[in-house]
């Protein structure tokens, strides 16, 4: 049967409306959109630094492989029905990758509950910004997946003082915002094993995902930024004979391609202009556990 895939992604600008919800059945995998539970909230702004290109060229030199899969990935995860994709994203992936490559290789996965339920305000339907998950992970750190487990629907209690201070050994030291429309500086970072953390529009341009396509996104219809639903996902790799990237969903393994599927690059580093109109890739965040690894300014 041919295996079709339904993604309905989205993220920040000045006002973050994310919801990361999927409905799925054998045939087709959906993330949809319940307008009654749309969060809108304004993101709190932590120190806030952004990728310094240059430094990054002259700290690690231009890539030289023509594609690349940063090692150590956990396992595609699954969020269920809770809106936890940024907690997804930002600690089970990105936290993850960043402990293996740059502290210990045979870390335990972060915990995206322990993220979760401390930006939800207590309620498995709230859509926080990726901006809350990392501030969360400077100040906090997280606590592993064994200490503190997903368990679908558990949204409202508080990490206990012991989770607290198992976490707090594994705290990010800083993160930034990423310029997505550099082709070299984003392939410099995955190169280099800093995971993205983006954010892509629930519209159908980014509806049906399939096997036919190579399990890529290629082209994205004009959408309203303020109104448009987003879904927070994690680039791990890029590979330029796709000429895409390779972005790490958390709808489980059995969504696409082993839990992935690919953005173009042309897609990647499109920014649209027009007033209200969102951009394919409408924010790009990548971040550091070891000090002095990310130049930023």
């Amino acid at each position: 049967m041919k295996k079709t895939i339904f993604l309905a992604i989205t993220g920040l600008v000045m006002v973050t409306l994310t919801s990361c919800n999927q409905d799925r059945d054998e045939s087709q995998s959906s993330l949809s959109m319940n307008p009654g539970k749309q969060y809108n909230e304004m993101t709190s702004r932590g120190a806030s630094n952004s990728v310094d290109g240059n430094a990054l060229l002259r700290q690690y030199g231009s890539p030289t492989r023509t594609n690349y899969t940063i090692p150590y990935l956990p396992s595609a995860g699954n969020q269920g029905t809770d809106q936890s994709c940024v907690a997804w994203s930002t600690t089970y992936a990105a936290a993850t990758i960043l402990e293996r490559n740059f502290i210990n290789s045979n870390a335990s996965p972060r915990s995206p509950r322990y993220v979760y339920n401390q930006i939800n305000n207590g309620s498995c339907t709230t859509t926080p910004g990726i901006i809350n998950g990392l501030n969360t992970l400077v100040s906090s750190g997280a606590c592993s997946m064994e200490e503190m487990p997903y368990v679908q629907g558990q949204c409202s209690f508080a990490p206990s003082q012991f989770q607290r201070n198992l976490a707090s050994s594994h705290k990010l030291t800083k993160w930034a915002t990423v310029d997505n429309t550099n082709l070299q500086q984003v392939k410099t970072l995955l190169a280099n094993n800093f995971p993205l953390i983006i954010s892509v529009p629930m519209n159908s341009s980014f509806g049906f995902i399939s096997a036919s396509t190579g399990w890529a996104v290629t082209s994205c219809e004009s959408f309203n930024a303020f109104t448009t639903p987003m879904h927070a996902v994690c680039v791990v790799g890029y590979d330029d004979n796709r000429r895409a990237f390779k972005v790490m969903n958390s709808f489980g393994n059995n969504f696409a391609d082993n839990g992935f599927f690919w953005i173009s690059y042309e897609l990647f580093t499109q920014r649209r202009n027009s007033p209200g109109q969102g951009s394919p890739v409408n924010e790009c965040y990548t971040a550091e556990v070891k000090a002095g690894t990310l130049p930023t300014f």
